[in-house]
C-alpha cells in the first residue's frame, strides 16, 4: 500500500511512514488536550474530535501497536472525557498510572509536600477565582484559559511568585502549561512518565509521542535519541520534537494514516 499521500500536512518527517510500516514493534503515545481534543474554556467539555475514539479503538484492536495516552489531567477526568479504552494511561503529569486491567499506581506526595500544596491552593485562591484553581494528586494548577491575555498573564505571574516563595527545599517548582501554571513535584514529568509507559518494550521499537504543550517537551527530550516526537501546533514555536501536526484535526488524520499503514 502506498501511504505517502496520507502524510499531507505533517511537517519535518520525510520517510516517516516507511519507518512505521517496517518497524518490528510500534509504540504510539498521545497527549489528550490540544492533541486528541480541542481546547475549550470549560475543561470538562473538551471531548475528543469525532472519529478519534473509533480510530484509537481500531489501532488498539489491530494488535500491531502499543498504544497509550498521557495527560496532565487526573486519570479520572480522562476516563470521563475519553472513556475507558483499556489501554495504559498516565495522568497528573506523571504521578498517576492506570494499567489496561484497571489497576492503578500513584506517586503520593510526602506529608511536608502535601501541606505545602494545601497552602499553595489557598494562596492561589486568594489571588484568582477559586473555580480556576485545581488541586491534583501532587500539584496545584491555576487555569487561565478564556481570560483576556493581559489578565491571564498577571494572574499567572502573581500566583507563581507566591508559590515560589516557599517550595520545601526545592521539592516543588512552578511550571507553565498551555492555559495556566502549576506547582508540581520536581523530577516527575511527562518525560519520566513516558519512560514508565515504554518500559519493557523492545530496544529497537519505534517510539512515537504526539503532544502540543510546553509540558510535552520533557517527553520530546526523552525521544531525541532514537524516538520521534511530533509537536501539535503552528510553525515557528520552538520545540524538541522532530515533526509537526497543525492541530487536532491533523492528529485525527494522522491516526487514520497510522491505521492505513499498520493494519491494511
Amino acid at each position: 500500500m502506498n501511504a505517502e499521500p496520507l502524510i499531507t500536512g505533517v511537517d519535518g518527517m520525510p520517510g516517516f511512514w516507511d519507518r512505521v510500516r517496517t518497524a518490528g514493534e510500534r509504540c504510539l503515545v498521545l497527549d489528550y488536550d490540544g492533541t486528541l481534543a480541542p481546547f475549550t474554556q470549560n475543561r470538562m467539555e473538551a471531548r475528543p474530535l469525532d472519529g478519534v475514539v473509533d480510530a484509537l479503538t481500531e489501532i488498539r484492536d489491530a494488535g500491531t501497536t502499543f498504544l497509550a495516552i498521557m495527560t496532565g489531567r487526573p486519570i479520572s477526568e480522562l476516563l470521563e472525557l475519553l472513556g475507558d479504552l483499556g489501554i495504559p494511561l498516565s495522568g497528573s503529569q506523571g504521578t498517576e498510572f492506570r494499567r489496561p486491567d484497571g489497576t492503578t499506581q500513584r506517586h503520593e506526595p510526602s506529608g511536608a509536600v502535601d501541606r505545602r500544596l494545601v497552602r499553595a491552593q489557598s494562596e492561589a485562591e486568594a489571588i484568582a477565582p477559586a473555580n480556576r484553581v485545581e488541586r491534583k494528586l501532587a500539584s496545584v494548577a491555576l487555569h487561565t484559559r478564556g481570560l483576556p491575555e493581559e489578565r491571564a498573564g498577571k494572574l499567572q505571574e502573581a500566583v507563581c511568585a507566591a508559590w515560589s516563595l516557599d517550595a520545601d527545599g526545592g521539592d516543588l517548582e512552578c511550571r507553565r502549561f498551555s492555559g495556566g501554571v502549576e506547582l508540581r513535584l520536581k523530577g516527575i514529568d511527562k518525560g519520566t512518565a513516558l519512560r514508565v509507559l515504554l518500559d519493557g518494550r523492545r530496544e529497537d521499537a519505534l517510539r512515537v509521542y504526539v503532544g502540543d504543550d510546553e509540558t510535552d517537551e520533557d517527553a520530546f527530550e526523552v525521544l531525541l535519541d532514537g524516538g520521534i516526537g511530533i509537536k501539535v501546533g503552528p510553525r515557528g514555536v520552538p520545540t524538541k520534537a522532530h515533526g509537526r501536526l497543525e492541530n487536532p484535526e491533523a492528529v485525527r488524520a494522522f491516526l487514520m494514516a497510522w491505521i492505513g499503514v499498520t493494519t491494511r
